[in-house]
């Protein structure tokens, strides 16, 4: 009732104003150039309207043009123009005695962006992980290229339907303006500028921690996963119901919650609980579980595999006879998602869902005096995880045990830990777990598949756009196969909108290896690196390298150089830009330079070397950093890979190891984060991490 008087209310302002543009037509907007477009607003129902186009200024190469339209039965109106590059214009809309202008317009290229936080990370922001190198700098420098535009969006929804209007604002950059502009979106646009000379325009379409789902259409979705409209439409319905019956929103959220958590966990196999009996137990014989190595200076321990369903770790500490009987604290670091804790078999501790930001806060659990007793103590936890990363997290100092009232007496828990898998359970169940977790309106929940593509997206389809940049995946990491089809339809729906040309970019994700910039770790661990490591990241960026071979009119940036260890959001941005730039010119603008690192092509054996070959050579392969290359790996028949010593012959990469004399297939940069990554070419760009045996999803 509260949306349809909404609705009612604006029915008289949009009678009472003649003539408008849409909200995508503002002063300072940026058009497309040299393609029709079209320019359109709202007037009364069949009357004329003409549009103006005129210049205001000498330099622009076309006169004052003239065209005219009628609205249709809805209020509609719309005309269509090709413009070349330049301005400013102003463009007025008359019909009848009414007009409105827009000024300061330019026509030049525009682009869409869209992705997660690091497409959404500002040149600067409040705190030092959210800005980037220089930041501050760049920012007063923003006035100095008036012809860089930027489509400020506010974060909106849409799960019922695809709106019409964006709500947001152009903006032109002077030194007072506040702004949040995407640093990746800015750096790129300059480089563009700065090659092409003509404005340019980005239009922010990004939101922090979504899902790929979450920029796809319902229509996208009906074709390659229809149970997740199927979701969300059960959603509407199911909340649509409790408002009718005055149910007030936490209870119906609990009720969402409890239902989909039953079926997430009923989802796997039962015989896997049953097995898990008694592994709380300090009786329990877990010497077969896979150990994690005693790390004492780590910030983090977990699996590599991010997990839809339940883990188990152990640890065993030694109480001393003047602890037992005494009150203890146990103190744990952070733990994604939730967990249940017990002590010598006895739960001390949960902490679930219901707590906000449920995977930042340490657990510390008091230990009661009866549990106490000197000797080997065991430690438990069960951990159910839902979607995305999964396991416990440091950092290492703030795993220990404490007599309570005497922090300075503690046993520290870093001397390993034992993990063993409970079940796997569905991870496209888990995942939509997501959007019941605390309670809220699900009009409001941007996890729900398509709400960021209906509100701010959709909007812009009657606008003229050249390509999309897209930097996204972090959230998505372990679902390669199913992102696989879900980025290759998206794409094609974006090209049902904006044509076959429509460029789509995007970024691989950088090195990685655990969000901690506030508590780093050891800044050396990746010398111990191990090539036959199976964590979700290495697996998604060679999923992103092979979207190459079946997305046509795309390019990607390599960013795993400049990842950072330890914080998800990298600040070095201004390189991402620049080599995003470099394919959208390869790509739009005829560019006919290289664009991009090495890609890999083929290989071959000979003998005992295993012999590579890559597209993208340019100027000749390379060391960026004159040192010998790293982070090839080869294996034989037993699938186990090791590290390799790769020289440049010409234009191929020759790999050997006296432990592999008999070569099958190899990698390269098969790491979350490495600084031995130094291969590319001699033009500065890095090459593409890759395996030369396909994923078992995709053969």
């Amino acid at each position: 009732m509260k949306r349809l008087l909404v609705i009612f209310l604006a029915i008289p302002l949009m009678l009472s104003a003649a003539i408008s543009f849409h909200g995508n037509y503002q002063d300072h907007a940026v058009l497309q150039r040299d393609r029709p477009i079209e320019i359109s607003g709202l007037a009364t129902p069949g009357v004329e309207v003409q549009v103006a186009i005129e210049p205001t200024c000498t330099s622009y190469p076309v006169g004052k043009l003239q065209r005219s339209g009628v609205a249709d039965e809805s209020g509609e109106w719309k005309i269509t123009v090709t413009l070349p590059a330049g301005g400013p214009l102003a463009i007025t809309a008359t019909a009848g005695e009414e007009s409105v202008t827009i000024s300061d317009i330019l026509v030049g290229e525009v682009w869409l962006l869209t992705g997660q936080s690091n497409m959404e990370l500002p040149l600067w922001g409040d705190t030092p992980f959210v800005r980037v190198d220089d930041g501050e700098y760049v920012r007063s420098q923003l006035s100095k290229l008036p012809q860089i535009r930027y489509f400020d969006t506010q974060h909106s929804l849409s799960l019922e339907s695809e709106q019409t209007e964006p709500k947001g604002r152009w903006v032109a950059f002077h030194a007072d303006e506040p702004t949040t502009i995407s640093a990746v979106g800015y750096f790129f646009a300059r480089q563009l500028y700065h090659d092409l000379q003509v404005p340019v325009g980005i239009i922010k379409g990004h939101w922090g921690g979504m899902l790929i789902r979450s920029f796809m259409s319902r229509d996208t979705l009906l074709k390659c996963r229809p149970e997740l409209v199927d979701y969300a439409d059960s959603m509407v319905k199911s909340y649509q119901s409790a408002e009718a019956k005055g149910q007030p929103i936490e209870e119906w959220a609990a009720e969402m919650k409890q239902y989909w958590e039953k079926l997430f966990l009923g989802s796997g196999n039962p015989a896997d609980r049953e097995a898990a009996r008694g592994w709380e137990s300090p009786d329990y014989d877990d010497s077969e579980w896979t150990f994690l190595a005693p790390m004492a200076a780590a910030t983090f321990r977990k699996p590599d595999r991010a997990v839809a369903g339940v883990e188990w770790f152990r640890t065993t500490v030694q109480i001393p006879p003047e602890w037992a009987g005494k009150p203890l604290v146990l103190n744990l670091g952070t733990i994604d998602d939730v967990d249940f804790t017990y002590f010598n078999g006895v739960q001390v501790g949960a902490i679930g869902y219901g707590k906000k930001e449920y995977w930042a806060v340490p657990r510390i659990y008091p230990i009661p005096t009866e549990l106490v007793k000197a000797g080997r103590a065991v430690i438990a936890i069960r951990v159910p995880n839902y979607d995305g990363g999964s396991g416990l997290f440091g950092p290492a100092g703030a795993w220990h045990l404490t007599m309570e009232g005497k922090p300075d007496k503690r046993l520290p828990l870093t001397n390993g830990w034992r993990y063993r898998q409970e079940g796997f359970l569905s991870v496209q169940v888990g995942s939509l777990i997501l959007t019941v977790l605390t309670p809220q309106n699900p009009f409001h929940c941007p996890f729900l598949p398509m709400t960021i593509y209906n509100a701010m997206i959709a909007p812009w389809k009657r606008y003229g756009v050249r390509g999309e940049l897209w930097y996204q995946g972090e959230s998505d990491c372990g679902g390669e196969r199913d992102y696989y089809q879900f980025q290759k339809a998206m794409v094609a729906d974006r090209r049902t909108i904006w044509g076959d040309d429509y460029a789509f970019l995007w970024c691989q994700l950088s090195g990685y290896e655990n969000h901690c910039p506030d508590n780093r770790g050891p800044e050396d661990f990746w010398k111990a690196n191990d090539p036959n490591r199976n964590h979700p990241w290495i697996r998604f960026r060679d999923m992103q390298r092979l979207l190459l071979d079946v997305i046509p009119t795309s390019g990607m940036a390599v960013t795993i150089d400049h990842g950072d260890a330890y914080d998800i959001h990298p600040h070095r941005k201004e390189e991402v830009g620049f080599r995003l730039a470099k394919e959208a010119e390869r790509i739009c603008y005829g560019y006919q330079g290289v664009s991009a690192g090495p890609l890999y092509k083929s290989c071959e054996v000979v003998g005992n070397q295993m012999v590579l070959h890559f597209d993208n050579v340019g100027a000749g392969l390379a060391s960026l950093d004159g040192r010998p290359l790293g982070c090839f790996a080869i294996a034989g028949e037993d699938g186990k890979y090791v590290w390799a010593d790769a020289t440049i012959v010409g234009d191929t990469v020759v790999l050997t190891s006296p432990e592999v004399p008999e070569p099958v297939k190899a990698s390269y940069g098969a790491v979350t984060y490495d600084e031995r990554l130094n291969f590319g070419n001699a033009n500065g760009f890095p090459a593409s991490p890759f395996f030369t045996a396909k994923p078992d999803w995709l053969k």
